[in-house]
């Protein structure tokens, strides 16, 4: 298991979160001290956005993919969450994205 990058602190215990990749390339985020973990997608560039979510209070990560546009993850992807539509962070960070032309947008 590889350590990837640091992504901010955890809701639990207040350490941090880090990104963590398998010899199988799978990728997940997971807190040493508390343990707390989720998964991340397989593919695509993952960033950190230094925001958090507003309802678990986990970082929020822009997911790019080729020819695709970015969306956003929390602890599974921010279009399955059903505040998604009014979720304030998520409508600044697409009506910016579309304002500066980047991540597909």
């Amino acid at each position: 298991m590889k350590k990837v990058e640091e992504i901010g602190t955890c809701p639990d215990c207040s350490c941090s979160l880090t990104i963590y990749k398998t010899s199988n390339y799978k990728r997940f985020v997971k807190c040493d001290i508390c343990n707390v973990s989720y998964p991340l997608p397989k593919s695509g560039k993952i960033s950190n956005s230094a925001l958090e979510c507003p309802k678990n209070k986990l970082p929020l990560l822009i997911v790019e993919k080729p020819n695709q546009i970015a969306y956003f993850w929390v602890d599974q992807p921010c279009f399955s969450c059903i505040d998604y539509d009014r979720c304030p962070i998520v409508k600044d960070l697409i009506s910016e994205f579309k304002e500066l032309q980047v991540y597909g947008y």
